[in-house]
């Protein structure tokens, strides 16, 4: 395992707090919905199938649909 230099880890501090911040204003501004944990959609995605409310399903869904096609979207970046 190598160590990483104050800079890097400066940068990964940064970047997880940048992501924290993003995924915690989504989560308000969606209305209980996030924008990076897919499995608390997947819940809210059940709810919403079980209570059979729409806006529900399709926010989930929608959410759910957007994640895997960026996460496959990026997999086909070539690497540099």
């Amino acid at each position: 395992m190598s160590r990483l230099g104050r800079e890097a880890l400066v940068l990964a501090a940064c970047l997880a707090l940048t992501a924290g911040f993003v995924d915690a204003v989504g989560f308000l501004e969606l209305g209980g919905f996030f924008l990076s944990f897919m499995s608390g959609n997947t819940t809210r995605l059940g709810v919403g199938l079980a209570a059979n409310e729409v806006t529900v399903l399709s926010r989930a869904g929608l959410l759910i649909g957007m994640f895997v096609a960026g996460v496959t979207l990026a997999s086909l970046l070539p690497e540099t």
